[in-house]
């Protein structure tokens, strides 16, 4: 048993210590998935002296770029209008300060809004009276007379084998 968790602690260890590294070679992309006019988020970091860093991709236009705080650099961005879908590379140079890192990730670009748009008014009910509730509420007194009725055998059967010794 001690031998797992030794192992166990050196695994995290091990994990902690490689996660900067991996980090720093891509792009973390929030949602991953998005419609064109859709925004997303692009997040990265960059180890050397770099002062900011700049992105670069055929899913959006421009090159928007983010000030570097603490190594880490987020700018959100919009999926171009008329991107037609599939998965797009997107790249990141930083720069200032003599920094020549890139690092990349992907993007998918999907047809149409990812949730569905809302028609007409919304469709109401009748608050907390709406019967909607019921079926929560019996099931909740159906499991706490099963409880009451459990205690209550367990109880008459622990009687009567006082009563029989």
């Amino acid at each position: 048993m001690q031998f797992l968790v030794r192992a166990g602690l050196a695994a995290s260890a091990l994990a902690l210590t490689t996660a900067p590294a991996a980090a720093a070679t891509s792009i973390e992309i929030t949602p991953a998935t998005a419609a064109p006019g859709d925004s997303i988020t692009l997040r990265s970091s960059c180890e050397g002296p770099a002062e900011q860093v700049e992105f670069t991709s055929r899913a959006f236009s421009g090159v928007p770029s983010a000030e570097l705080v603490n190594t880490f650099g987020s700018v959100p961005v919009v999926v171009a209008p008329g991107t037609s879908p599939g998965v797009y590379r997107v790249h990141g140079a930083c720069t200032g300060g003599g920094s020549a890192e890139t690092v990349s990730g992907e993007v998918t670009v999907v047809r149409g809004p990812l949730t569905p748009t809302p028609r007409g008014a919304p469709q109401t009910g009748g608050g907390g009276a709406a019967s909607g509730d019921r079926p929560a509420l019996l099931a909740a007194l159906a499991g706490a007379g099963l409880l009451m009725l459990g205690t209550a055998a367990a109880a008459y059967r622990r009687r009567a084998r006082r009563g029989a010794s």
